[in-house]
Parts: structure tokens; C-alpha cells; sequence
């Protein structure tokens, strides 16, 4: 693989006051948590139904709810209990055509998260708390995680080439992305990433030139195998399969 690089191409970014929303930080435009939790997940397995949405608590037939009361049908041992939330999700990859393992990514939809409001021995009731789209009949539900936006990000190192990740697809599967925008990586806490770290995101075009630098992008949250950054500056659009390599000190390279 080539590590060469068009040095006029590694921007360094002049360092920026840290305040709660810093451009250097979150990106150009405003960024909140429920914009980066709704950002489509990348997953390598099908998950595994447990707790499901059986349908809207409504009188009219609707299937799909963007607030108001969900039904949730228990089960043995599901745990629910007043006041837990949960993340509803949806897989928008055909189960059938689902990648088979180290063949790629299933695309799960995060579709909003709920709070339990009431049990009994048959049902529970779950309060739509945000929709990213809608909660339909169907969703899986999974125990909310809280996370917060960085306020601060790592220094602006030089580029460490020897690991490179993958950009991934972003929210409705998107493949190109801009100053702002959300998307993933397939790099995460197992490979030691974290909320604040800073990568560089550059094309490989394949025609034995060196690679050519196309932006630059923040981690603001970090799961086990992925994590989701935002592209704090962009020379041209970012795609689905540049390659994102770490800014780190060169004693760690």
C-alpha cells in the first residue's frame, strides 16, 4: 500500500477557541446529539429481535408514529420497568441480502428512542421521546445510551498513514458528504478510538499517483467497531470508500 501523500495537501487547521459548538470541532453548521444518533448505524451482523414495537397506541390504524404512545408485547424476562428508554431501530438492508461476514456493512436505521411509561403482565407502553423519522410496527428496541458532543478535539497532527479506516455511508445510506455532515468510519473503541479524535480523510484514485487529500472529519461519538465523525472541512465532496487515517503525534506512529 502507498504511503505517499501530496504534502501541499495536509492542511494543517489553526487551533480554535473550545467553546460548545466550535466550527474546529462539530463542523460549520450547528450539530446536535439527536443528529448524530440518528445518523444510520453500520453493522456486520443481523440483530437479533428481543424487544419489538407492536404498533401505535392510536385509534386510526396508523403504523408508524412520530410521537405519542407506542405498545411494546412482553415477553419472559424482558426486563422492562418504568422509566427505562430504548433505542428503536430498523434494519434497511434486506435480511435476505444481508452481507455475509468481512463482505461489508448492513445499514441500521436509527428511527427515534421511547421511555417506558406502563407494564402490566401482557404489554408496555412507551413513550415516542424523539423521532428520527418514525417509530413503525417492527422496530427492535435496545437500551438507550446518553452520549454527549466533544466540546474539544485532539491537536492537528500529521496524518498517520500506517492506519487507514474506510469512510462508510451516513444517514439514508448516503454515500457523499460535505462540510457538516455525519457519517461513519470502520474504526472504533477496539482499535482505540474516542469522542474528540481527529482524522484525515483522503481519495485513493488507483492510477499509482499519491492520495489526494479531500477533507478533514471529527469523532463525536466512538462504538466497539465503528464510529460516527463529522466532517469539519472538505476540499470536495467526501465519498463512501475514501480512506480516514488517525492525526496522531509521530511518537505514536
Amino acid at each position: 500500500m502507498r504511503v505517499r501523500v501530496i504534502a501541499a495537501a495536509v492542511v494543517a487547521l489553526s487551533a480554535a477557541p473550545v467553546y460548545a459548538q466550535s466550527t474546529d470541532v462539530t463542523g460549520p453548521r450547528t450539530l446536535t446529539n439527536q443528529m448524530v444518533m440518528c445518523t444510520d448505524l453500520p453493522v456486520t451482523s443481523k440483530p437479533i429481535p428481543r424487544i419489538i414495537v407492536a404498533g401505535p397506541h392510536v385509534t386510526d390504524g396508523r403504523t408508524a408514529m412520530t410521537n405519542g404512545l407506542v405498545v411494546i408485547n412482553r415477553t419472559p424476562d424482558d426486563g422492562l420497568a418504568v422509566g427505562q428508554r430504548y433505542i428503536a431501530q430498523r434494519l434497511r438492508t434486506d435480511p435476505k441480502r444481508f452481507p455475509k461476514p468481512g463482505e461489508g456493512y448492513g445499514d441500521l436505521r436509527v428511527s427515534g428512542w421511547v421511555t417506558i411509561r406502563a407494564i402490566d403482565e401482557f404489554n408496555a407502553l412507551a413513550q415516542i421521546d424523539a423521532a428520527c423519522d418514525s417509530i413503525e410496527i417492527g422496530d427492535l428496541l435496545e437500551p438507550y445510551v446518553d452520549s454527549q458532543l466533544p466540546t474539544s478535539a485532539t491537536a492537528t497532527h500529521y496524518p498517520d498513514f500506517s492506519d487507514r479506516a474506510n469512510v462508510l455511508f451516513g444517514t439514508d445510506n448516503r454515500v457523499l458528504f460535505g462540510d457538516g455532515d455525519v457519517f461513519s468510519i470502520d474504526r472504533g473503541t477496539a482499535q482505540g478510538v474516542a469522542a474528540g479524535n481527529r482524522y484525515a480523510v483522503y481519495r485513493d484514485f488507483h492510477n499509482n499517483l499519491p492520495l489526494v487529500y479531500m477533507g478533514d472529519a471529527v469523532v463525536m461519538t466512538a462504538g466497539e467497531q465503528t464510529s460516527k465523525v463529522v466532517a469539519t472541512a472538505v476540499v470536495d465532496g467526501i465519498l463512501i470508500g475514501d480512506v480516514a487515517v488517525p492525526r496522531r503525534p509521530a511518537s505514536k506512529q
